[in-house]
């Protein structure tokens, strides 16, 4: 089933469903990297994931401070624009 799919019902469901759902994915997410975020850990294993959260580095990236992105815009719009005008 692809997300799209998924989507319309998700919409639909009540608030909590949605958070249980949430809670539901993450369990799955964390669990297919190896990790269990399962109640019943011992205190070590949950500082230890912990810490893997903690030194996760999260990479944003957008065209704005891509300078080969910002350049390749600059073009296309002067293609266009040229196209426009001839």
């Amino acid at each position: 089933m692809s997300l799209n799919e998924v989507l319309p019902t998700v919409s639909q469901l009540s608030h909590q469903d949605k958070l249980r759902l949430i809670h539901f994915l993450l369990l799955a997410v964390a669990e297919e990297e190896g990790c269990s975020l399962e109640s019943n850990q011992d205190s070590n294993s949950k500082d230890m994931l912990l810490t893997q959260l903690a030194e996760t580095e999260a990479v944003v990236w957008s065209p704005q401070a891509d300078n080969t992105a910002a350049q390749a815009l600059s073009d296309l719009l002067i293609t266009a624009k040229k196209e426009a005008n001839a």
